[in-house]
């Protein structure tokens, strides 16, 4: 017999924290089964968890920000085929459709029904930001979508328990590092098996036969949760305005937009005014900008809240469709992040005018460095390393910003003894920069100093073809209330500039050499306590001219 549906707080409390260890042991899974350092190093997937209505009601504690928002769109997307909406039992479903998921073509999602007892009950998912796609590989100066790889429809992966080698083959041919990517796919079907399992053990023992009136709850108890702390805003309309130049040699300046409108417990974000879509790999789907400004507000407004539809579907998000924030087919996005991680900073400015005391100043890892490695050895074996790179947070209203952590992104270092395990290149360097962050009352975390050589001995088949993404196109990292800005960001190639963004090659010998800014500063420096200076020189974080300089 069915349970009635009006389950008790305690039982609904119950359910959803055991849906959340279903999807986290899903993670565990995907990481422990995973064959790149994308996933086991550098963090970037996320599982989910649906109702039979595609509803998404939880979500992996370790994601990356930039899925939170597409995820709840993204079953009700595979839903719109006719295959995925009559799938089996086994049945498990592939695409990485820039307009129906996570918005480039190197994030892969995977998806499949639940049945218990013959009767659908969920649906889970698992994405993640594989090594490639094939295409231009890494580059910010594709023009279109075409140009950066693979694009796979909503199609059959597994039918019945068993891999449709069509589709693995079609993957294997078009892609480095093949089998990589086929063991990293082969892992997320684990997760998704991991994440069901769990799932029916759950029902079974709260005697649950549907998640629908469990979900109905979650989602309502979680808007309104989200409500209430808009509602704790001041009401009216902020705006703030941004303007990138010299993207991948694209000759007009990209202006990004945005008015928030608060009105008691409603919030409307409005991108009117953002620049078209350009022909440069750095535009950004509509799913990505709403994850990319739900994520910054639910930071700042009800974080401890577990991530599920309800906590999105109380904010508004707007683009102007063919917008470089709407981008429309057959749009490069491979890039995405160059323009997704400063949304969290547009949203900050504006809120920095409603509630000073909570935003935070500007950061040096926005957006985020991330570097693309590819070649072949000698004897034929290739190789693909990325390599991330990171920057100062900026400073809050009560403290310093930290030094060198990854945000927006919120992903992981790969360990640098691992990069020199599976490449030709070595760290030389990997330090704090220096004067890196701007001062304030409270001051800027720091940013830091990387210097990469290619191995002198290393026998390559050709050049290391390599680009580094992000810089910040002439953004400053701004401050808060008389906060002093972070540095300008480096990057230079044996002693000369180089243009992020861009392909360029490596040989051995060659040095990279780059400097990520720090973190904007908050508030006057004149107030910073003379304690704090002495500690930032004593811990060499600054110099004794900057500190002079500071005090006035």
């Amino acid at each position: 017999m069915d349970k009635p549906q009006d389950s008790t707080a305690h039982d609904i409390e119950l359910m959803w924290r055991r849906m959340i260890n279903s999807v986290d042991e899903a993670a565990t899974t995907l990481v422990r089964t995973s064959f790149s350092t994308v996933i086991r190093d550098f963090h970037d997937y996320a599982c989910a968890v649906f109702d039979r209505k595609g509803r998404m009601l939880a979500q992996s504690t370790q994601s990356t920000p930039g899925l939170l928002g597409i995820l709840p769109y993204t079953i009700p997307n595979f839903l719109t085929d006719p295959g995925f909406s009559n799938a089996r039992e086994g049945d498990v479903y592939i695409t990485n459709d820039p307009w129906l998921a996570s918005g480039h073509l190197i994030d892969i999602t995977v998806a499949a029904p639940v049945f218990l007892h013959g009767r659908l009950v969920a649906y889970v998912l698992v994405v993640v930001h594989h090594l490639n796609m094939g295409g231009r590989i890494a580059t910010l100066e594709s023009r279109n979508v075409y140009e950066e790889g693979l694009k796979i429809p909503i199609t059959p992966l597994v039918r019945q328990g068993r891999f449709c080698e069509t589709t693995l083959g079609f993957i294997r041919a078009n892609v480095m590092e093949p089998d990589k990517i086929i063991g990293d796919l082969r892992a997320q079907v684990s997760a998704c098996h991991a994440a069901a399992k769990r799932l029916l053990e759950t029902m079974e023992e709260l005697d649950e036969s549907d998640l629908v009136p469990v979900g109905n709850e979650i989602i309502e108890r979680s808007g309104a949760s989200m409500r209430a702390a808009i509602a704790e805003l001041p009401d009216g309309i902020y705006q703030s305005r941004m303007t990138l130049n010299d993207i991948a040699g694209h000759p007009h300046p990209l202006i990004l937009a945005l008015s928030i409108n608060i009105d008691g417990s409603d919030m409307r974000l409005d991108f009117s005014g953002t620049s078209p879509q350009i022909a440069r790999a750095v535009n950004v789907t509509l799913n990505m900008t709403r994850s990319y400004s739900v994520y910054p507000l639910k930071c700042l407004l009800d974080p401890a809240v577990p991530n599920n539809e309800g906590c999105i579907g109380a904010i508004s998000i707007q683009a102007p469709e063919g917008s470089v924030l709407n981008a429309t087919f057959p749009a490069p996005t491979w890039g995405r992040t160059i323009i997704a991680h400063m949304l969290p900073e547009l949203i900050m400015q504006c809120l920095a005018k409603a509630v000073p005391e909570r935003v935070l100043a500007g950061s040096g890892s926005t957006p985020l460095w991330y570097g693309n490695f590819n070649g072949r050895h000698a004897d034929g074996k290739t190789f693909y390393t990325v390599i991330t790179f990171t920057g100062g947070l900026g400073a809050r209203g009560q403290r310093d910003g930290i030094s060198c952590v990854s945000y927006p992104a919120n992903v992981a270092h790969i360990p640098v003894e691992v990069v020199e395990a599976d490449s030709p290149l070595i760290f030389e360097m990997k330090e704090l920069a220096m004067d890196s962050a701007g001062s304030g009352q409270y001051r800027g975390g720091l940013g830091q100093r990387v210097i990469i050589k290619v191995r002198e001995d290393a026998q390559l088949q050709g050049p290391i073809m390599t680009s580094i993404r992000g810089g910040r196109f002439g953004v400053p990292i701004y401050g808060v209330l008389g906060g002093e800005e972070g540095a300008e960001p480096q990057a230079s190639l044996n002693g000369k500039e180089i243009k992020l963004g861009t392909q360029f090659e490596l040989n051995p010998g060659d040095r990279l050499s780059l400097v990520l800014p720090g973190g904007g500063g908050y508030g006057d420096p004149a107030a910073r306590s003379a304690q704090a200076h002495r500690a930032d020189i004593k811990n060499g974080l600054i110099t004794q001219n900057e500190t002079a300089t500071a005090l006035g």
